[in-house]
């Protein structure tokens, strides 16, 4: 019994949770692509925690949310397209509600520090002017 305690403990004091762990920001790489190729293009990228606007291809640093992240391309050769992608559930988060509960889980989800978007972003232009 005393050995089952112990290695509880050391569980415990081991596993942080994702809010711990994780930040709350992250970096995602951004590229247009027309074609199967990377071209220059104006971008915004935004989530309710913030808009980001820039030059694609590009690493931006964006604020983790547990809505889709939007990232609109607009380039002297296409029009403008829209892709979004979903954050999806880190490994830490998973931990954290085994130990933590669903009180664990909770501030993981409502801090988004649980949660990751892909780290590549490509903006694929179904057709090119």
């Amino acid at each position: 019994m005393l050995r089952i305690i112990a290695t509880l403990g050391v569980l415990l004091l081991t596993a942080g949770c994702a809010s711990v762990l994780n930040e709350d920001k992250q970096v995602v790489s951004v590229r247009a692509v027309c074609y199967g190729m990377s071209m220059p293009a104006q971008c915004v990228a935004e989530n309710s925690r913030g808009r980001w606007t820039f030059n694609a291809p590009k690493q931006i640093e964006v604020s983790k949310d547990m809505f889709d992240l939007r990232v609109t391309c607009k380039s002297l050769f296409a029009d403008k397209h829209t892709t979004s992608v979903r954050a999806g559930v880190q490994v830490a988060m998973a931990g954290n509600v085994l130990l933590g509960g669903l009180v664990g889980g909770a501030v993981d989800v409502a801090t988004a520090r649980g949660l990751q978007y892909p780290p590549k972003v490509d903006v694929v232009y179904p057709s090119c002017n």
